[in-house]
């Protein structure tokens, strides 16, 4: 059975009137097919409305895998796009760089986390800048939290025995253990659990009440509630976890979580949902560096510029890594993440 590739060509223009000239061709690397597919449409979607009249939006599925990427790579080759942005799945990236970097097409990177995509890109030589957090990123900001606001008080640290929690533990302590920042407890639990009380009761007798959460929502909820049956108040700032949707107990008001937030709409505005945002900053990035690469190259564009985008101002580190700081502190308020006071 022949292998299904989805491409898209998107001409825009205003909604009245002829199309007007388009001054470039954008690729839109996305999952448009499989169990992902709703966050390829909203790359698509966000690229699109950055795009508008300015340039033809090319989408191609990559399908989240190697084989999608190099052959979504080829249909930008095919199209002659000027650059691309999108990819949210390692593998498919990986594959689809040494094709467009033969072509000297350059990637805006909206979701792939792993470190080496950038780490190794001086060796490589691929073109791609990274417009998503590093795969460390979660851990740089919880680590300077505590530097900031837990360096001369205890705190402890909990995690639910996952790969994902454990190691996201391991290199918080390894960023502050350098600067003599220690936990004075660590402790980890069974997670999807009716009950917590036996670890409440452990932090209970250690006399810590502050600590770094890192597991479910549900899961950090029911610690929670369990340690306010022996009266114990617990001070908890989680991660990226604590921002998923409750269940059916939820954190108390009070916790903190450093996670990615998108702003609430204004009113009258529709709601971005996902990966639209990120994809019209990466498009407003693409754009503005093909614009100043008429006098230079995109490389040196996207070296030297800061660019105006929906997320704010970003610019790129020499090894191709934004400036956008993606974790923010932020508070539960008992229907909402909302800023943290400013005290």
């Amino acid at each position: 059975m022949p292998r299904r590739v989805l491409l898209l060509s998107l001409l825009l223009a205003a909604a009245s009137g002829p199309a007007a000239a388009q001054a470039y061709a954008l690729g839109v690397a996305a999952p448009l097919s499989g169990p992902s597919a709703i966050l390829g449409e909203q790359m698509v979607a966000g690229a699109a409305a950055a795009a508008g009249t300015r340039a033809t939006v090319v989408a191609a599925d990559t399908e989240c895998s190697a084989e999608g990427g190099e052959v979504a790579a080829r249909v930008f080759v095919q199209e002659r796009v000027d650059a691309v942005i999108g990819f949210l799945c390692t593998p498919a990236i990986e594959a689809a760089l040494p094709v467009l970097t033969q072509a000297g097409i350059p990637v805006v990177d909206v979701g792939v986390r792993a470190n080496r995509l950038t780490n190794r890109r001086d060796r490589t030589g691929h073109l791609v800048w990274r417009l998503a957090p590093r795969s460390d990123a979660e851990a740089d900001a919880i680590a300077a939290f505590v530097r900031e606001n837990w360096r001369t008080v205890p705190f402890g640290i909990v995690e639910d025995g996952s790969v994902q929690a454990r190691d996201l533990a391991d290199e918080v302590r390894a960023r502050l253990g350098p600067e003599s920042i220690e936990p004075a407890l660590v402790d980890n639990y069974r997670p999807a659990e009716e009950v917590q009380f036996p670890l409440a009761r452990r932090i209970l007798q250690s006399g810590v009440t502050r600590f770094l959460a890192f597991g479910s929502r549900q899961d950090i909820a029911i610690l929670q509630r369990d340690a306010g049956e022996i009266g114990l108040e617990l001070e908890i700032v989680g991660g990226e976890q604590l921002v998923d949707e409750p269940g059916e107990t939820d954190i108390a008001a009070g916790t903190r979580a450093l996670g990615i937030f998108d702003e609430a709409p204004e009113a009258g505005q529709r709601i971005e949902e996902g990966y639209h945002r990120p994809a019209r900053a990466a498009t407003e990035i693409a754009l503005g560096a093909l614009d100043a690469a008429s006098g230079s190259s995109f490389a040196e564009a996207m070296q030297q510029a800061t660019f105006p985008t929906v997320l704010g101002p970003i610019s790129f580190d020499g090894k191709g890594d934004s400036s956008r700081r993606a974790f923010e502190l932020r508070e539960w308020n008992g229907e909402a993440f909302v800023p943290v006071p400013q005290s």
